[in-house]
């Protein structure tokens, strides 16, 4: 069982959020790349933290992220008056 990157994000910060989004839903992820110092490289693949799963998991968790990015629909409250 290999573990693969269902997410990149350019923070240690972004990839954690992530991370507790599918843990909340049950799947098992890791962090990789985790920056150390005061000034962590952020150029390109050098400065990216990714978010890892196992394989099995791969699907589900690009699906979850998916459904998470994409713009949530609001409700309409339409007041009606009775004059």
């Amino acid at each position: 069982m290999a573990w693969k990157a269902c997410y990149s994000a350019p923070t240690e910060v972004q990839a954690y959020v992530v991370k507790g989004y599918l843990e909340q839903y049950g799947v098992p992820c890791l962090i990789d790349g985790a920056r150390l110092g005061m000034k962590p490289l952020a150029v390109g693949a050098l400065g990216e933290v990714r978010v890892l799963v196992r394989d099995e998991w791969l699907q589900v968790a690009q699906g979850l992220i998916r459904g998470r990015e994409r713009p949530q629909r609001r409700l309409r409250v339409v007041q009606r008056s009775d004059a």
